[in-house]
């Protein structure tokens, strides 16, 4: 397997990157996209608090040129309503019928204001290794509501680098290397950081159950099995999908698994 920035590398020179500025309730923000521009119905991808859309750098390669996968990085905000409408502008710029949308860890949280804002917009929700509000990672240490709001963006960006480099090297960790070190600013980080410990319970979604599907994964160190159990209540007649590993990125630590819920049938 290539290294992990080869294949960042490789990534953007087959798609490039494209772009839109939204004028937001404050400022205008800029939102990117990844597109493989492969035939058929599109589906977004978004990541989680960390990286941008590139986090996908696996599923873009393993399946772009015979599906149509955007992964998107989105703006420094915190508000799920402001990132929902946000997308929104995106999906209208680029002229998408209704389709399935993708979210991992926080995206997966604010995705569901995007279901329930934009409901014609979607055929279906992948909320992966989500959870329902900040309750539910206030015990880790670095998602601790009080820690979030005080520190400084540059900090708190500093702190969580300086944790991904103590770990071990593996695939993952350089990922999360480049995106922190290179390409996911301190004011990015921090206003994902602050969307998580402020988040709310999303109300009930204006579309079907059976259109969402709960995607965790059994050794996810992150979102804990009470968390896991929480969210698929939230949404008892969706489709909910297990995986026995995958941690909290299966798009990079269980690709096989992840490219086989996005391919449909033959």
């Amino acid at each position: 397997m290539p290294a992990m920035r080869a294949l960042l590398a490789q990534l953007e020179q087959r798609c490039g990157w494209r772009s839109l500025t939204v004028d937001g309730h404050a400022c205008a923000q800029e939102w990117r996209w990844l597109d493989t521009q492969a035939d058929g119905p599109a589906t977004i991808l978004l990541p989680g608090a960390v990286g941008d859309g590139a986090m996908f750098v696996r599923t873009l390669l393993a399946l772009g040129e015979r599906m149509r996968l955007i992964a998107v990085t989105y703006p420094a905000l915190s508000d799920p309503a402001q990132l929902a409408d946000g997308l929104a502008a995106v999906v209208e710029h680029l002229g998408l019928p209704p389709g399935r949308v993708a979210g991992s860890s926080f995206s997966a949280y604010w995705l569901q204001f995007y279901g329930l804002r934009h409901p014609q917009n979607v055929t279906s929700l992948v909320l992966g290794n989500g959870f329902v509000d900040g309750t539910d990672l206030a015990a880790h240490p670095m998602f601790e509501r009080q820690f979030v709001e005080s520190i400084s963006a540059q900090d708190l960006h500093a702190q969580w680098l300086a944790r991904v480099r103590a770990t071990p090297n593996a695939p993952l960790q350089r990922l999360h290397e480049i995106m922190l070190a290179e390409r996911q600013s301190p004011v990015n980080l921090q206003a994902r950081f602050l969307g998580v410990v402020r988040s709310q319970i999303c109300p009930p979604l204006p579309l079907p159950d059976t259109a969402i599907t709960v995607l965790d994964c059994d050794d996810d160190p992150l979102i804990a099995p009470r968390v896991r159990e929480r969210l698929r209540r939230q949404y008892p007649g969706a489709r909910h999908i297990s995986l026995p590993s995958g941690g909290h990125y299966p798009h990079v630590l269980n690709p096989r698994a992840y490219e086989a819920l996005l391919t449909p049938p033959a």
